[in-house]
């Protein structure tokens, strides 16, 4: 007959496996928090990153402390997170590139949902098609006819190869039947400036970038469902009859991956508050985002549909994988 006492050892072990994520999840958090920021200090994503750690720090009751990781295309802060241990105390403002990378990179090295774990969706943005004012035209449609007409003078400058504010305006390029050059930048703020300076025809960029440069640039798209209120007399390009053109930037929150489902839970429940303040929705209506909440098992869905979605639409305008 097998050792008694060794039977009742076996199953008090067992039972200490089964709750440990439960323990562990009651004296979560008794320590500060990670942050991580895939951008310089300044971007939108560490802006909306510091927006949502002091609320989130006072719900939780430790500091949630914002750690700029930037580089390699969000490589550098997504990986400090992927090989964090998984009990809550690294986590990562995750946008929508996250899903375009792996279909813009032959060996990406990270799947958003193997190895991450979705938390909470908190923001969403999009993009605006601006241009120099010398440029002879008032709207796309003029400016479409304006590309057919003179092929390859019209210069765009974006954040970088692969980023949500080049694929769009390759969906425009590829969708019009137009000839654009692309330009692309370290970041969107110095595209701006070429285009208001004159260095470049023409700039996609994020409604936050957009807004106070109004005066200098004419914009002619949005590419959002709907006007945002900030911009409410640029039409969509969904309006204009283009609605395949659209882009959504969206942003939220990720750990690594096999988190404790309690600890998620904690999480969610401790970012979903921040998301009906007026206040909050306030700050970030100023950097030209809306609230967009959805908790964890939506989130993950949603993740999986713009993976879908992006590995569709990336090789239909023609940009190639790179190595």
């Amino acid at each position: 007959m097998p050792d008694r006492r060794r039977i009742e050892r076996l199953c008090v072990l067992a039972a200490l496996v089964i709750l440990a994520p439960t323990v562990l999840a009651q004296d979560y958090p008794s320590r500060p928090i990670r942050l991580i920021v895939t951008t310089p200090p300044g971007g939108l994503v560490d802006l909306l990153g510091r927006m949502l750690a002091l609320p989130l720090g006072e719900r939780l009751g430790q500091p949630v402390v914002v750690e700029n990781r930037s580089g390699g295309t969000t490589h550098i802060g997504v990986e400090t997170v992927v090989r964090a241990p998984a009990d809550g105390y690294v986590l990562l403002v995750g946008t929508s590139e996250m899903t375009m990378l792996p279909a813009l990179k032959k060996k990406y090295p990270y799947d958003p949902l193997k190895d991450m774990t979705p938390v909470a969706l908190v923001a969403n943005s999009w993009t605006v098609f601006a241009v120099n004012p010398k440029v002879p035209v008032n709207t796309l449609p003029e400016l479409i006819a304006y590309a057919k007409a003179h092929p390859g003078t019209i210069r765009y400058g974006t954040n970088g190869i692969g980023s949500s504010l080049h694929i769009v305006v390759e969906m425009l390029r590829m969708k019009a039947d137009i000839d654009l050059v692309h330009v692309p930048y370290k970041g969107g703020a110095q595209a701006a400036v070429d285009a208001v300076s004159g260095q470049i025809e023409m700039a996609s960029l994020g409604i936050a970038s957009s807004v106070p440069r109004r005066s200098q640039l004419r914009l002619l798209a949005q590419t959002g469902p709907t006007r945002h209120p900030l911009l409410a007399d640029v039409p969509t390009t969904a309006e204009l009859g283009i609605p395949e053109v659209t882009m959504n930037t969206w942003f939220g929150v990720m750990g690594p991956a096999n988190m404790p489902v309690a600890i998620v839970t904690r999480l969610a429940q401790a970012i979903e508050p921040g998301t009906r303040d007026p206040a909050f929705k306030e700050k970030l209506f100023g950097i030209g985002c809306d609230v967009s909440w959805m908790p964890p098992a939506g989130f993950a869905s949603y993740i999986g549909e713009e993976i879908r979605k992006w590995a569709r639409i990336v090789p239909a305008v023609g940009i190639a994988p790179e190595d």
